[in-house]
């Protein structure tokens, strides 16, 4: 499909969700009272926060940071995870991903932005891509959505820097499958607009863990200060 006749799609089909959204607002998730896909209550008392821990091996950490004995592994300083991929937080997830509901994103990224400590001033967010084929389905990239509307909250710039390669998925795969099947899957592109600035790689939902580490290490190698990630849930 040619690329003007395929961005027409997506902005007519963005539209269309727009109208919707105001002619039949959203119920909330946890509650069932219309006005939004998540209500403030439910938001607050539904989505219980994580201990901080290790991203790979679910130590207890400080302030999200990767443990000593993990860090040898990879590029990441800190991994701050908002809830379990269980329950309403499952729930939001999945109706951003397959149910088209955009809003669900800026509830995402609030959620996450209250988790982040005080940012650098030159910190920069980047979005980790979803393979072109799911974007395609959809209709948006959820990492993007969720990484612009954060970027507006924290006031940081956000950098599309990040593409990927390949349609593989990694559905059920343990890590060390999952790291063999990206290796090579992302090029780093805009290293001008990172290099030397500490970068906060965002993400919606986090397995095994191994496709913000191949990110990670791409954007290092490309000239980030450092590379932290921030994910909505994650899956145990």
């Amino acid at each position: 499909m040619p690329v003007d006749i395929y961005n027409t799609l997506i902005t007519t089909m963005f539209v269309t969700e727009r109208i919707i959204s105001l002619l039949a607002p959203h119920d909330c998730l946890g509650c069932g009272v219309e006005g939004a896909i998540l209500c403030q209550a439910c938001s607050q008392a539904e989505l219980l926060p994580v201990a901080p821990r290790c991203y790979r091996c679910k130590s207890l950490s400080r302030d999200f940071a990767v443990c000593a004995k993990c860090r040898r592994q990879t590029a990441l300083k800190n991994v701050w995870i908002c809830s379990e991929y269980d329950g309403l937080a499952k729930d939001l997830a999945r109706a951003l991903k397959f149910g088209r509901v955009r809003s669900a994103a800026t509830v995402m990224a609030q959620q996450m932005a209250d988790l982040l400590p005080l940012l650098p001033k030159d910190l920069v967010f980047i979005p980790v891509p979803t393979a072109t084929s799911r974007v395609r389905q959809r209709g948006y990239d959820q990492a993007s959505l969720i990484a612009k509307e954060l970027a507006r909250i924290a006031q940081r710039p956000y950098v599309s820097a990040l593409r990927r390669e390949g349609q593989s998925r990694q559905v059920g795969a343990g890590r060390q499958i999952r790291l063999k099947q990206l290796d090579g899957a992302f090029y780093a592109v805009s290293t001008n607009r990172f290099t030397g600035r500490p970068v906060c790689l965002v993400d919606d939902i986090s397995t095994t863990g191994a496709t913000i580490q191949i990110a990670a290490q791409v954007l290092r190698r490309a000239g980030a200060k450092s590379v932290s990630t921030v994910v909505f849930a994650q899956k145990v």
